[in-house]
This record gives C-alpha cells, structure tokens and sequence, in this order.
C-alpha cells in the first residue's frame, strides 16, 4: 500500500510544476525543529510520589539549553544533505533524531581553598634556663643540707673545712649533721657531723666547722647598681640529701638594716659604705621556703652574693608575695673572721 501511495505522490509531483527542494526541506525542518523544541521546553507531566522524608537540599543542576537557531541550523543542514541524496522522506524522520538532547550539567562544587602547610618551628633553648641549668650542675656539690633534729635546713661551703648558714637554722645547738652531696656514693651523699662556732643573730649568721674536703664557692659584694640582675639560689626546701632544689630570679633591691630580725625601710645600700653595726639585705623574687634558709644567692657568673634568710614582710608585719631576703656579702665578710673564733657577733 505504502509502494502505491509514494508512486501517485512522485507521479503527483512529475507532472506539476518543478519543486524547491531546498525551500520545502527548510520548511519542514523549521517546523519539525519547533515541535522537537516544543517537546524539549514542555515537561511530560509525571504523577505525584508518595510523601517522602525531606532529604537534605542538594544544589540544583544547572541545564544549559542550546539557542533554537542553532538547532534550526543543524536539523536543516542534515535535512538538504540527506535529501540531496533523494529521499525526501527519509529527511523527515531522521530530523528529529539529530536535534541535540539536552543533558542537565551539575553545578560545579566550590574548590577548598589549599590551606598552607604549617611550617615547622625549631625549639629555641631558654638561655636563662640554659645558664639556671649551668650554676646548678657546676656548684650543686658545694651546697649542703643541715640537720638539727626534726628540723633541716641549707649550708654552702664558704672556705675549706667550713660551712655557713642562718643562726635560726641551728639555734642553739653545738653540733649538727651534715649532709653533704658525694656522687661516688650510692646514696649520693656523705653525712658527717659539723660543730657550731660563732653565731649572728642580728645578721642570722652561723659557721660550722667540718671536715669536707669540697670545693668552696668564690663571693663578692653587690649594691643597688645590680638591682635587675638575675639571681639563683640552691636549697633543700624538698629535704632530700644529695638533692638539692634549684631557684632563679632578679635582685629586687639592696638596702641596710639595723636587723634581720624584723622588717625596716633601710637605705640603699651601695659598695664602700660603712656599714657599722647596720646589715646589708638583698631582696630578690627567687622562690624560696622553709629548707632554703642558709642557701647561696648566686649571680650568673657563679659566685656568692648573699645568704638566704627569709621572706619580706610589709610594715603591718605581713608577708610580701614573691620577695625574698638575705643577708648580703658585704655584711658577711664583716664578721666572718669573728663568727671562726667561737663569737657570738650579734651586737657588733
């Protein structure tokens, strides 16, 4: 049936008058371009799903259409193409095939931004604690422990076979024991007992004589020209034999008193001055507690500055937070020959 209606319509078209190809092709094109556009643009309706749980939004993709002029183009270049090979027909149903079909692109997702890649940081040694470190390990064995029954405290070697410390720390005892710190030993200490010469109550002073054999620290002066200069002190606040504790701080001030024994404004405190029967006190923010009385006050170059004796306190007799006392130098070489000899120095 098909073979009889294409024969009437070539016999139709022989005998009528001679046909733009071209002009029909463009028409049919644009008209079958437009239904498949039509088509494209208009969605087939779809039925309504069954309620879901509402998912959690997601981007919506972007459809990116193509113009109608070129898809007009690209139906009616195939369209003459194929019926330029003489099959009119055959342009028509293949039109619709060649219309581009629009696929959606999903939206493009937002790059991380490279985060930069930490850069490692070298450790940088503390040089306060790196110098701390060097007084400890160098004159740690020249600091002693001082037992008076329950009662512990702290000595330096201040000469060869002798030790100082604080008067309150042996009162009136005439003998102690000393502890003193031996590495060759398995207990790392060697105890010995010392005997009690002069004493200094006024400058809270005590030389005890034992038989040690250990290097003695060197010692100097200090006046208010130092103030903020670092400080550190060893002691045995933990009361551990052979294991002395460590401390560092800055000299706070330098002044005279006419006593350690109770808080005074003083004066300021400079090398030469005759003290007289006045005492020079350094006051510094090293820490320090019970044990440390009768520990070195050393300066960063190693050597003696003072002995510690206790903590300030105001006018009203209360406790100054983070200031320490004692006794500097300059009055401890006042006396030290005496203290020797057997003396009580307290009223000179």
């Amino acid at each position: 049936m098909r073979k009889i209606f294409l024969i009437l319509i070539i016999l139709t078209i022989s005998c009528s008058e001679p046909i733009d190809i071209e002009a029909t092709i463009d028409a049919r094109a644009q008209r079958i371009a437009e239904i498949n556009i039509s088509k494209l643009n208009t969605p087939t309706p779809q039925p309504i799903p069954t309620a879901q749980p509402t998912a959690t939004p997601q981007p919506t993709p972007t459809i990116i259409p193509f113009q109608e002029d070129e898809i007009r183009k690209i139906a009616v270049n195939e369209a003459i193409d194929i019926a330029r090979k003489g099959d009119i027909y055959l342009a028509e149903e293949l039109i619709p095939q060649i219309v581009p079909v629009l696929v959606p692109e999903p939206t493009p997702q937002p790059t991380a931004t490279p985060q930069p890649t930490a850069t490692p940081q070298s450790f940088e040694f503390d040089a306060t604690n790196d110098l701390a470190y060097e007084i400890y390990r160098n004159h740690k064995n020249k600091v002693v422990m001082i037992e008076v029954g329950n009662s512990t405290g702290t000595g330096w070697i201040i000469e060869d076979d002798w030790v100082i410390t604080n008067e309150h720390v042996v009162g009136s005892n005439q003998f102690v024991i000393v502890f003193i710190p031996d590495p060759s030993s398995e207990s790392g200490f060697t105890s010995i007992q010392g005997q009690v010469f002069g004493v200094d109550k006024k400058r809270d002073l005590a030389a005890v004589r034992v038989i040690h054999g250990m290097e003695p620290f060197k010692t100097r002066i200090v006046d208010v020209n130092e103030i903020g200069k670092e400080i550190f002190t060893i002691g045995y606040s933990a009361g551990n034999p052979g294991v002395p504790s460590s401390h560092s701080g800055i000299i706070s001030y330098v002044k005279t008193v006419s006593t350690t024994l109770k808080f005074e404004k003083g004066e300021s405190y400079y090398k030469g001055d005759t003290l007289g029967k006045n005492v020079s006190v350094i006051v510094f923010d090293a820490a320090a507690d019970p044990g440390d009385s009768g520990g070195p006050i050393i300066d960063s170059e190693g050597n003696v500055v003072g002995i510690v004796y206790g903590f300030l306190e105001s006018t009203s007799g209360k406790r100054v937070t983070g200031q320490q006392t004692g006794t500097s130098f300059a009055s401890i070489s006042d006396v030290w020959e005496t203290l020797k000899s057997g003396e009580d120095t307290t009223f000179k």
